[in-house]
C-alpha cells in the first residue's frame, strides 16, 4: 500500500517562467503545442492528480482522453465524467491504491498551485517546462524548486524555441529529482 505521508512516489509536471509562476485567472500563462504534446506523452495511460479548477481548466473542463484522473474538491456533490472525486487528502492513499494495484502507473500532480503546496513532500520528480521569461501578473505559483535544498536540477534539454502569435518563447525542459 502507498504510504504517502512516509516519502514521495508522485511527480510533479508544470510548465513555469522564471519564477515558477504558471497561471492567471484558471488558464496557464502560456500554451506551447511542443510541450503540450510532451505532457500528453509523459502522462498517456497514467494517473493525474489535480483540484476542481485544474480540472475545468483543461478543454472542455473534462478528463483529459487516455488518463485517469482523481480530483480533490471540497464540493461533496461535485461529479465530472469519468474523474474519481474525492473530498479529502485522507482519501488520496487509498484511493490510489485501488486505482493502481501493481503500482505499474506513474502518479503526477498536475495542480493547481495550493495542492501543490500540500503535497510537494510527496512528490519525488519533478518535470518542469520552464520558460526564459517573467511574468508580472499571476495568481498561481509552485514553489521554487531551484531554491529548495531537497531537490535537485539532474536534467535539462537544449534550449526550444517555439513562436505564437507574434511572440517567441525559449524555454528548457527540466528534471529535478528529491534528494
Amino acid at each position: 500500500m502507498y504510504n504517502w505521508r512516509k516519502g514521495g512516489f508522485m511527480k510533479l509536471i508544470f510548465a513555469v517562467d522564471n519564477n515558477f509562476s504558471m497561471g492567471l485567472k484558471g488558464d496557464m500563462l502560456f500554451h506551447l503545442r511542443k510541450d503540450l504534446k510532451r505532457f500528453k506523452s509523459i502522462t498517456m495511460g497514467n494517473i493525474l492528480v489535480m483540484g476542481r479548477k485544474t480540472l475545468e481548466s483543461l478543454p472542455g473542463s473534462k478528463p483529459l482522453e487516455g488518463r485517469t484522473h482523481i480530483v480533490l474538491t471540497r464540493n461533496k456533490d461535485y461529479k465530472n465524467g469519468d474523474a474519481h472525486i474525492i473530498n479529502s487528502l485522507d482519501d488520496l492513499d487509498q484511493l490510489i491504491e485501488s486505482l493502481n494495484p501493481q503500482k505499474d502507473k506513474e502518479v503526477f500532480l498536475i495542480g493547481g498551485g495550493d495542492l501543490v503546496g500540500q503535497l510537494i513532500d510527496k512528490c519525488d520528480t519533478a518535470y518542469i517546462t520552464k520558460v526564459d521569461k517573467t511574468y508580472s501578473s499571476y495568481d498561481t505559483q509552485i514553489p521554487n524548486l531551484d531554491e529548495l535544498d531537497e531537490w535537485k536540477l539532474v536534467e535539462k534539454s537544449e534550449v526550444q524555441v517555439e513562436e505564437q502569435k507574434n511572440e517567441t518563447f525559449h524555454y528548457t525542459y527540466n528534471k529535478y529529482k528529491r534528494i
